[in-house]
């Protein structure tokens, strides 16, 4: 199975693209930072990067999230646009391509 995980280097999703990759699936990663774990380099908030993600995925894991430490870090439009609008643009691409499964995950804290 073809499974794009996103927030892929972060902790929960760099352990399910090791995981996942030692099962034998074909996994995807994407993330705004770099890792031996992120193939694709980019925010979902941009529309154009998702769109290329999603292409020929049979899953997409959904982990990608600012959530309550980022709160000193980021503003509250950032929240909105990654937690909101990202989720959006992975929603409709998914639906768009045909994707049968979205696992949507989320951490406990502050969302904006």
């Amino acid at each position: 199975m073809r499974i794009l995980v996103t927030g892929s280097s972060g902790h929960l999703g760099e352990g399910l693209v090791r995981t996942l990759s030692g099962q034998g699936h074909d996994v995807v990663g994407v993330d705004v930072l770099p890792s031996v774990h992120t193939d694709y380099v980019g925010s979902i908030v941009d529309p154009t990067l998702v769109r290329r993600c999603v292409e020929d995925v049979d899953a997409v894991l959904h982990t990608a999230t600012l959530h309550k430490p980022h709160v000193a870090t980021h503003t509250k439009q950032e929240f909105v646009d990654t937690n909101i609008t990202g989720t959006l643009n992975l929603l409709e691409e998914a639906s768009r391509v045909g994707v049968k499964r979205f696992v949507f995950t989320r951490a406990a804290g502050a969302w904006i």
